[in-house]
C-alpha cells in the first residue's frame, strides 16, 4: 500500500500564492474603503523612504520573486533560500519608512492570514517528511 503525501502539490502552490494574494486583498480593502482616521494618520506620520531603503526593498523584492519562481518549480535551492531568508525578510518591517503602517481591522485579518500561510509554508519546507514528497525529481 502506497502512502499519499501529507501535503499535495495544489495545497503547496496555494500556500505560495496565498502569501502574496492575501496582502493585496488587504491593501485593496483599505484603498477602496478609506477610513478618515487612517488617512489622517498616514498623512501625519508618513516617512518617505530614503535611497538606501528603496534599494533594500527592491533587492528583497527581486530575491523574493526568484525564490517564489523556484518554489513553483519545486527546486531544492529555492526551499533552502526560503528557509534562510524567511526571518531576515521580516526585518524589512523595521525600516524607518515602514514603521507607521495602519490598516483597518478587516484588512488586518487578510494580512495576518498571509503571515499564517507563510508560517505554514515555512513549517512544510523545514520538515523533511512534508517537503520530500513535493521535491522529488
Amino acid at each position: 500500500m502506497q502512502k499519499s503525501p501529507v501535503i499535495t502539490v495544489p495545497i503547496f502552490y496555494s500556500l505560495i500564492a496565498a502569501q502574496f494574494i492575501l496582502p493585496i486583498i488587504a491593501v485593496l480593502i483599505d484603498v477602496l474603503n478609506p477610513q478618515p482616521e487612517l488617512a489622517l494618520l498616514d498623512k501625519t506620520l508618513i516617512i518617505e523612504p530614503q535611497n538606501l531603503e528603496f534599494f533594500i526593498i527592491c533587492a528583497a523584492f527581486i530575491l523574493v520573486c526568484i525564490i517564489t519562481f523556484g518554489l513553483f518549480l519545486r527546486k531544492h535551492w529555492a526551499r533552502k533560500a526560503y528557509l534562510y531568508t524567511f526571518f531576515p525578510a521580516f526585518l524589512l518591517y523595521f525600516l524607518p519608512s515602514m514603521h507607521w503602517i495602519y490598516m483597518s481591522s478587516f484588512a488586518a485579518i487578510f494580512n495576518d492570514l498571509a503571515f499564517v500561510c507563510s508560517g505554514i509554508l515555512l513549517t512544510i519546507l523545514a520538515t523533511p517528511i512534508l517537503y520530500e514528497p513535493l521535491f522529488k525529481e
